[in-house]
């Protein structure tokens, strides 16, 4: 199980390291500050430039620095290190399929990788097999995340958090890139897990979506029939006495502009009124004021 104390120490643990904590932002959607200086070697800046690229969305951020790198052609028999960097590999495929680019190179980079859970899961990525029981689900969860968060379904979720649970001796492994994924795979599933169907926390919360879409609905009408009341009442006025019908024709244009600014003023309001209206229905029907406060934006 991942324990509150066991990530607390392992994140504040890792806070030394620029290419973890730019991982670690990574996967929580954080802008990443760069490192910069004559320290970085080659691959390092291509990682720290390939990470900010897929952050902005900038593909032709990304293809420049990826260009760099897909010159390359190690072989098996002469691997580079960068072929068995993790994160690097990682931030690649994230960045190829993100931006729909050819996958060839990458594909080719981790063919000539031993054949542990991690590559599996990583060429899995690269085909688009997510669902292959070989994958390291918690790995898979959050590239799916990154690139396409509705092929994330329920039962996905409950594979992924029955495997982090089952790995108990994650903290005392020597990969880093799998103790991340697992990390956040599992904040992640406690953000999106959804109740059973038919579980009353469901049918409650599929009772509330509506029930705030109806009082919208109410609300509406009754601004209307408010508007239609308005303007009867002003159909139904006495008629003005000639004096006053003169006065009118003298100062015309005041009463225009008067009109104008009423209208100006009703319409900048409309909005404020709609909510005012919506919540006080809601307020009347019982809904709790808490959760009235946290659908405000609703309109």
């Amino acid at each position: 199980m991942v324990s509150i104390v066991d990530k607390i120490n392992y994140l504040n643990r890792i806070s030394d390291s620029p290419k973890l904590v730019a991982f670690n932002q990574l996967l929580v959607g954080e802008a990443i500050a760069q490192s910069h200086g004559n320290e970085l070697g080659e691959t390092d800046e291509i990682y720290f430039g390939i990470i900010s690229a897929i952050q902005s969305n900038d593909k032709t951020s990304f293809v420049k620095y990826y260009s760099k790198k897909s010159k390359s052609n190690p072989s098996k028999e002469s691997p580079t290190p960068f072929v068995n960097d993790d994160f690097f590999i990682f931030s690649i495929i994230l960045g190829v399929s993100k931006f729909n680019i050819d996958k060839s190179w990458i594909k080719s980079i981790v063919g000539i990788r031993s054949r542990t859970p991690i590559t599996i899961t990583l060429d899995n990525l690269i085909e688009e097999n997510y669902t292959s029981t070989s994958n390291l689900p918690e790995t898979v969860l959050m590239f799916l995340q990154l690139i396409n968060q509705n092929l994330i379904t329920n039962d996905f979720l409950n594979v992924t958090f029955k495997k982090i649970n089952q790995n108990t001796n994650l903290f005392e492994g020597k990969s880093d890139f799998q103790i991340l994924c697992a990390i956040h795979a599992y904040n992640s599933i406690i953000l999106l897990k959804e109740a059973p169907k038919g579980s009353e926390i469901q049918l409650l919360k599929s009772f509330d979506t509506r029930f705030v879409k109806r009082t919208k609905v109410l609300s509406w009408v009754l601004q209307a029939g408010i508007l239609v009341g308005l303007l009867y009442g002003l159909l139904k006025l006495p008629l003005y006495s000639p004096e006053i019908i003169n006065a009118i024709s003298e100062y015309g244009y005041i009463f225009t502009i008067i009109g104008a600014i009423g209208f100006t003023f009703l319409g900048n309001q409309i909005g404020i009124i709609r909510r005012i209206s919506q919540e006080l229905i809601m307020s009347l029907f019982g809904y709790p004021k808490g959760l009235i406060k946290k659908n405000k934006n609703v309109n």
